[in-house]
Formats: structure tokens, sequence, C-alpha cells
């Protein structure tokens, strides 16, 4: 049976059961603007008129009876603006640290799945920071967006044109629709398997009793099994220990043209360029940390799979390959020719079928498919001959393209921004997020508290490596 026009995808129901315990599955982002902030009531104005171009924003998450059958989305008959759109202040000095500090007790707190899964927060800087500007904290539940769809709904919000943009929007007060009741929905769902088991529409029964639509679980089994086994296994290290509830970020930057000019002088692309820059930025934390720099240490990479003509579709499209990390290679040099080789290799491989099994025939995606990949790590044990023992990856690394234009809020111009990568599963203390934007490609460093007490100093070794690559 199909998706309804109401019923939660597979990936956007996965990630909802994803979240349990200190793990959370919300995306977001930091974005700081030039200028003096608007004025509150003029920011949530602003939001509440561009909400009419996004309805599932103002649509929470059912759940059926007993939880069976797929949840829908539903207008929230009480949905409150303010719950969503907050007003805070940073403390004197107002400095990025601050506002760093700011952020990570932010992206600690889960979302209410019981109300609509989204926040944003204006930021006001106090005391020396308000020359600096201000801010703007987006934080979003995966199952309404993923990384690249994340900026389209930002584009929502912001303008291409300082003076704004006329989106031709009705302005006029929402209403939620009615609640259907729960044995109105459930006849709904069991007609709709009575009609494709009983040929109407034909061609819906036609596909239901193909021998090939069976397959499909079996299918998507077998991706993650050969996903999971298409790289050796790697050793847990200091950044895959279990993790608690609450985070903290750290951020750096370069210019893309800069990136673009050192990838395109060893024949590789930026993204092969934004894991050279972290494989050195992990191997000076585990020399500033005094431990062995482990020979096995792999990433998993998740690549946009959207299609032309989708880039303002909410909902996942995305797939992912393991990519092992060369942290053991002391040149940064000979680090970014031998990921170029391993990933143009993958890209041809078995694992690059394995993931597109995953996507075709489940919709699973991040922070699903890296869910079920940790699982199967964890469950190889009993099943060893079969899986891997040990992990199967160490760290999300994901690089997603931005607005290539100045883009503005109420006439405030963008300056940066830096994307938050969720800790999924457990026993993954550390994530790296990169955004291009205008010309600049700014990383998103996100740590468990207490496991990454260090991440400023990663952040400064991310930095190093960015000068050291494009100097």
């Amino acid at each position: 049976m199909g998706d309804g026009p109401d019923q939660l995808s597979s990936a956007d129901m996965s990630s909802l059961l994803d979240e349990r315990g200190p793990i959370h599955v919300h995306v977001g982002g930091t974005a700081r603007f030039a200028g003096r902030p608007p004025r509150f009531g003029e920011f949530r104005e602003h939001v509440r008129e561009r909400l009419e171009l996004i309805p599932r924003f103002r649509r929470r998450v059912r759940w059926l009876p007993g939880r069976i059958l797929r949840a829908e989305w539903e207008d929230d008959p009480d949905f409150d603006l303010d719950r969503h759109v907050r007003h805070v202040a940073l403390p004197a000095p107002g400095g990025d640290a601050e506002l760093r500090d700011l952020v990570g007790r932010v992206m600690s707190e889960p979302l209410d799945q019981s109300r609509p899964l989204w926040q944003i927060y204006l930021v006001e800087r106090c005391g020396a920071g308000a020359e600096r500007g201000f801010a703007a904290i987006s934080k979003t539940h995966h199952a309404l967006v993923d990384g690249i769809s994340a900026i389209d709904v930002g584009a929502v919000i912001l303008d291409p044109d300082p003076g704004g943009t006329d989106l031709g929007l009705s302005g006029r007060d929402w209403r939620p629709r009615a609640q259907r009741r729960a044995d109105e929905v459930l006849a709904d769902r069991i007609l709709d398997a009575r009609r494709l088991l009983l040929g109407i529409p034909r061609e819906a029964a036609r596909r239901a009793l193909d021998p090939s639509t069976p397959q499909a679980a079996l299918r998507t089994a077998q991706g993650f099994l050969d996903l999971a086994r298409s790289t050796d296994p790697v050793p847990a290290t200091i950044i895959n220990e279990e993790i608690g509830r609450d985070r903290r970020v750290a951020f750096a930057a370069t210019t893309l043209a800069a990136m673009k000019a050192a990838a395109a002088a060893h024949g590789a692309t930026v993204n092969d360029a934004v894991l050279a820059v972290s494989t050195g930025a992990l191997r000076r934390l585990f020399e500033s940390r005094r431990v062995e720099i482990p020979d096995r240490f792999s990433a998993l990479v998740p690549m946009s799979i959207r299609k032309p003509g989708e880039e303002l579709e909410l909902g996942n499209r995305i797939t992912t390959l393991i990519v092992p990390l060369p942290l053991a290679e002391a040149d940064a040099d000979e680090r970014l020719r031998v990921i170029h080789a391993t990933t143009a290799r993958l890209k041809e491989s078995e694992a690059a079928r394995a993931a597109s099994l995953v996507i075709e025939a489940s919709g699973w995606v991040p922070p699903t498919v890296s869910r079920v990949l940790g699982s199967i790590g964890a469950a190889g044990r009993p099943v060893g001959r079969i899986v891997p023992q040990r992990l199967p990856w160490n760290l999300v690394v994901s690089n997603v393209p931005g607005p290539p234009m100045p883009v503005y809020l109420l006439g405030r111009r963008l300056e940066a921004i830096n994307p938050f990568v969720p800790l999924s599963p457990q026993r993954r203390a550390l994530s790296i997020g990169v955004i291009s934007y205008d010309g600049g490609l700014f990383f998103g460093l996100v740590g468990d508290r207490d496991r990454i007490a260090d991440l400023d100093a990663f952040a400064g070794f991310v930095q190093s490596e960015l000068a050291a690559l494009t100097d």
C-alpha cells in the first residue's frame, strides 16, 4: 500500500522511532546576520506569513490506536506560533563563544512530538557582541526535512532581494482542518488495501501481483548487509563511547573557491577535500589526547539524490556511502590523494549499489540508515560470519550545497550559516556538517558535551587543516 496524502513516509516514521533516550533526531543550523536585529514582533509576523508556503509546519504527528499502522500528519488544532518562534538574548559580552553555548543548550532539548516538530530562535547579542549583528537558530525534526530540504525551508524565510520577495501569499488567517475520527482513518486504510488487492485500479493490482514486488523487503535487508560489509569493520575509538543527552557545537570556515582550487590541484572534488580536512583534524585530535591513531577509521557520508525540480519538496532524498579515512597518513596531500581514489572507487562499487538498494526499496535515509547500520555492527557478535563485528563506521561527515548568492532576512544580510548534524545512533560522540553559501564553506561541528569537551580545540584543528590545504 502506498503512502496516503497525510501518511508519514517510511523514512519519516523511522526518524521518529529513532528518537529515544539521549538520541535527538533534529537537524538545523546557526545563521549569523549583519546589522541590528528586527523587532521580534516583525520577525514573528514574517515567519507566520511564510508558513502558508509550508503547511506541514502547522501539523503534528498523529499516532493511530495500537501504533500498528503508520502515523499521519494532521493540523494541530491548538497550534501556537509562540511555542515555535522564540526570542532570546545572549548575555554580555555576547560573542560567538556565548552563541555557541546557547546553540548547544537549545540542541540538547528534544522536540515535543505532540506538537509541530520545529523551532526557530531570534538571538540578540548584548554587550560588545551587539556590534557583530544577530543570529537565528533553526531546529527541525528529521521527519520534516533532510539536509538539502532544510536549506530550502530556510529559503522560505529568507529572500534573495534585501527589499523582500512578492510570493503571492493570500494573507488569510489559517484555520485547522477538522480531525478525522480514528475509525474513519482505519476504514480508509482498509479500503486502500482492498482496492489494491481487488484490482481497483487495475494498474495497482498488477503491481501488487508483480513477482518483483515482494522482493522489496529482501532487497532492503540485502542492501543494508552489503553496505555494512562493503568496507572493513573499524574499532571503537575515543569518539565512539556512550553518549548523553547534552550537546556542544563549534564552527570553522573557509572560501569555496580556495577549496575548489585545492581539490582541482589533485584532480579531486570539494567533497574529497572536505573529507581530507576532516581526516587531518581527527588525526590531530587523537594526537592531542595522546592516544593511538587508529589504522582503520570510516565515515558515513550522506549524498543527495534529489532530482531536478524537487528542490522545494519536503521529505528525504539522501543516499550514503561508508568511506575509509586514512588517519594514519601524516602527509596532507597524500591523504587527499588516497581519499579521492577511495571515493572514486566506491562510487562504482558494490557499496554504491547497496546504498541504492536501501533507498529504492525502503526510502530509509540517515539518520535511519546510520542507526540500522550501527545496530548491525552491534549485533555482529552472534552472527560474525555474516556481518562484521565492531563498528561499520565511526562518525558522519555531511556536505550539502546552500544558496550560491547572498540572501536576506527582513533586509539583513546573512553572513554565515553553520549546520547541525545530529549524533545518531549511540556511540557516535562527534559529527561534522558542512554547507556552502555565497562563496563560503562553513563547518558545523557537534559533540557530546561530556565526551568531546575539547570540541573548540577540534574546531581549531579543522581551521589549521583548511589553512594547510588552501594556502
